[in-house]
């Protein structure tokens, strides 16, 4: 199994938190490659940290294992899991955090993390990223058979996703991520927009057609382009769009034919 660990949390830098679940890793699975997608998910948003997992996944070598935690219902009901997708293994609480990588998966299998050698003791109610998913990253990266985790999970939480609406005369969606340029992710999908787009609309903006990329526009002006994630995004070119256009997550978002 490849030896890379890629971390992803909403956990920051600024108290150590991620240092410790490194630090279990590392102590369990010396040879582990750990990578730093990033700890800085806006706090709580499991949408967010499933399009960065459909993000970056792909780019990782397979036998890669990604540890994310996003786990606002840390020890509560709430299952954890690992799940190997295609030829990627992913760690982390069941609770929708990994939605679009089963959407993107040729096939896959879950299963709860059940089995004590696999944890450490005595795990933490809060801290499960350091005490559960490290631990059992680590083992898996050390060899330790993934069937030996626990036992299937078959019905995985599903994040209630908007979904778009398409009508005679364009797409009604929403607007679901704002990156750290500001630029706005709507929840339409490039696959759908298969006629020739007359605008876009969202707040009080009104955009001409989908362009190729942002400098296609004069500096300071609204733009939309199909991004890296394979969605239509509304930026303003070498601004922050959520505040130019005052525009935040669930804002409508309309494409006219």
């Amino acid at each position: 199994m490849v030896s890379i660990i890629a971390l992803t949390t909403d956990f920051g830098t600024k108290d150590g938190y991620a240092a410790q679940m490194k630090g279990v890793i590392l102590g369990i699975c010396p040879q582990a490659r750990l990578i730093d997608v990033t700890h800085d998910i806006q706090p709580y948003s499991l949408i967010e940290g499933a399009l960065v997992l459909k993000g970056v996944s792909p780019y990782f070598p397979d036998g890669t294992i990604h540890v994310a935690v996003v786990d606002p219902g840390v020890g509560g009901a709430r299952r954890g899991m690992a799940l190997k997708a295609d030829n990627r293994y992913y760690v982390g609480p069941d609770n929708g955090l990994f939605s679009l990588i089963f959407q993107l998966a040729q096939e896959w299998e879950a299963r709860e993390i059940t089995n004590p050698a696999y944890l450490l003791p005595q795990p933490h109610a809060t801290f499960h990223g350091r005490d559960v998913f490290a631990p059992t990253a680590a083992h898996l990266c050390a060899g330790k058979p993934f069937e030996s985790v626990g036992p299937p999970i078959h019905d995985p939480v599903r994040l209630n996703l908007p979904v778009p609406l398409e009508t005679l005369d364009g797409i009604q969606g929403e607007i679901i991520y704002i990156d750290r340029f500001g630029n706005l992710t709507s929840n339409i999908p490039a696959g759908i927009l298969a006629r020739t787009v007359r605008s876009i609309e969202t707040g009080n903006v009104r955009i001409p057609g989908i362009s190729r990329f942002f400098g296609e526009v004069s500096d300071g002006e609204p733009v939309a382009l199909i991004n890296s994630l394979g969605f239509l995004e509304i930026a303003v070119n070498k601004r922050d769009a959520s505040r130019e256009l005052a525009v935040s997550t669930g804002e409508p978002v309309r494409v006219v034919w």
